[in-house]
């Protein structure tokens, strides 16, 4: 008789538990749900989320946010503990993640990404923590302010002193895209952006069978179309693609080194 009882016992606890964590779990997919929101239309608006690879950081996040906690809710729930026990144990689990969101989320946003910079020959996603600030004044760069990314040239009319400046930061793993003290206005018509733009015909041959399959053969045919290969610190597979009054058209996954 007693082995009946604690055997209905431990299936009204599941039960509790089960109700408990499934409303813990909806709860959990909401705000994760408002928080892929806030990282991947205000901070990381495409393309920046694939070039800077924060999908899977966010799956981590997500993991912990969306699956721990339920699990942990119906590990702990029990309809015999005392209310208060109950409530104090299930505030602190939330507390926990509340604490792994706030984190994620606050080393998410310092790693935003803040500026598309022409460099020689390529347009570079520079993320907030890849700045190199020292030589800052305030703000930094014009649109410090802005959620938007904002896009630069990376000012090659600089003194011999700054060069030689630049080559040593360079050699420390800091290029020039990465100084906004180095940054100029962008403007679609600068020489050196104009000659190191592409047509898509110029793209190796199985780089243009794969935009050919992401984009199709009409996209790949159209003459005014150019590009210029768009890197980050995550990824040299990107090109970005301009038409010829310097509008940008769309971006895609392929290589555009030759």
């Amino acid at each position: 008789m007693p082995l009946i009882t604690a055997r209905f016992a431990d299936r009204d606890r599941v039960r509790f538990a089960l109700r408990l964590s499934a409303g813990h779990l909806l709860a959990s997919a909401g705000v994760a749900v408002l928080a892929a929101l806030l990282v991947f239309v205000l901070w990381y608006p495409s393309p920046t989320a694939q070039l800077l690879e924060v999908r899977s950081i966010y799956l981590v996040l997500l993991g912990v946010d969306v699956v721990c906690g339920p699990l942990l809710t119906l590990v702990m729930a029990s309809p015999r503990k005392p209310r208060r026990e109950l409530i104090l144990d299930l505030g602190l689990v939330a507390l926990i993640q509340l604490a792994a969101l706030g984190y994620g989320l606050y080393s998410l946003a310092n790693a935003r990404p803040v500026a598309y910079v022409f460099e020689r020959d390529r347009l570079v996603l520079v993320a907030l923590n890849e700045l190199h600030t020292p030589e800052c004044g305030e703000p930094c760069w014009p649109d410090q302010q802005a959620w938007d990314v904002g896009r630069y040239l990376s000012d090659p009319n600089r003194s011999g002193a700054d060069r030689l400046q630049s080559l040593d930061l360079s050699l420390q793993g800091v290029s020039p895209a990465m100084r906004p003290s180095t940054w100029a206005e962008w403007n679609w018509l600068v020489p050196d952006l104009q000659s190191a733009l592409r047509p898509l015909s110029a793209l190796r041959a199985d780089q243009q069978e794969r935009l050919v399959a992401l984009a199709g053969q009409a996209f790949l045919a159209r003459s005014e179309l150019r590009y210029l290969p768009l890197v980050s610190s995550k990824t040299l597979d990107w090109i970005a693609v301009f038409d010829d009054r310097g509008e940008w058209v769309s971006s895609w996954p392929v290589d555009g080194f030759q």
